[in-house]
């Protein structure tokens, strides 16, 4: 993917684009996920030493965004047609991680900032999983951070309800305007077919050449942990997303 993206073409794959009411914060549901990627990837863009802190939250059809490491696999260009074929398109990030399953049932979220004094690796990813577990508590749920190692794109920061994993984080260093920038990013499971996510990342492995595999007992997501059947799909998405910028706001001020 190139350094650059134009900001019109980042519109362009956008439904629905706009910074929110609230400083600092911008939403998105873009046509691909490959829009939704080129638009965080370019996130730090936004930051100078007026607006250090951008929280982007996205939504994109499915798609299966895979680290570099997973590119190198010895029939990775095959996997890449099969899925393609089966509604799941490929797409490298260039943060770390193995592969994350991204659906109209996930919430992307990006958080990047300026790096100051005492910002580490550790602190930054600990900063946006810290603000995930503040939007899960709003709804009585109880986050657990740490590797769950039997679900997708395994890492120090899952987060984690009852056990089950709800979230993944990945993280992107780069020099932005004349700043060193951090751009920590998560894919939180709000409403999606859990069988169905560790199915197409276990596909991807197997066709692919590589020894991960993924548990469908391992994963989890915000709806069954609610166990609120009134509040689901697209409903409890958009619930989130509101209670995301709230949180925000109130940290803001």
């Amino acid at each position: 993917m190139p350094e650059t993206v134009s900001a019109a073409r980042i519109a362009n794959g956008a439904t629905t684009a706009n910074r929110a009411a609230t400083p600092g914060i911008s939403f998105a549901d873009v046509v691909t996920a490959e829009f939704g990627l080129l638009y965080q990837q370019q996130l730090a863009n936004r930051l100078d030493a007026a607006s250090e802190r951008h929280l982007l939250v996205w939504r994109a059809p499915q798609a299966l965004i895979v680290g570099r490491r997973d590119s190198h696999l010895p029939d990775f260009s095959q996997t890449v047609d099969r899925l393609r074929d089966e509604g799941w398109p490929v797409l490298i990030r260039r943060s770390g991680g193995t592969a994350c399953p991204v659906s109209r049932g996930t919430l992307q979220i990006a958080l990047a900032r300026i790096v100051v004094p005492k910002v580490t690796i550790e602190t930054a990813y600990m900063e946006l999983a810290g603000f995930i577990s503040t939007v899960l508590k709003s709804y009585g749920l109880e986050a657990e951070i740490g590797e769950n190692p039997n679900a997708f794109c395994p890492g120090r920061y899952d987060i984690s309800v009852n056990g089950r994993k709800i979230a993944g984080l990945s993280q992107h260093w780069r020099r932005c305007n004349g700043h060193a920038t951090a751009t920590t990013a998560a894919t939180l499971v709000v409403d999606h077919d859990r069988e169905q996510l560790a199915h197409i990342v276990n596909l991807f492995y197997q066709s692919a050449g590589g020894q991960a595999q993924c548990s469908v007992c391992a994963i989890g997501d915000v709806r069954s942990a609610l166990q609120q059947p009134s509040l689901s799909g697209k409903s409890l998405t958009d619930d989130v997303r509101k209670r995301i910028e709230a949180i925000w706001s109130e940290a803001q001020s």
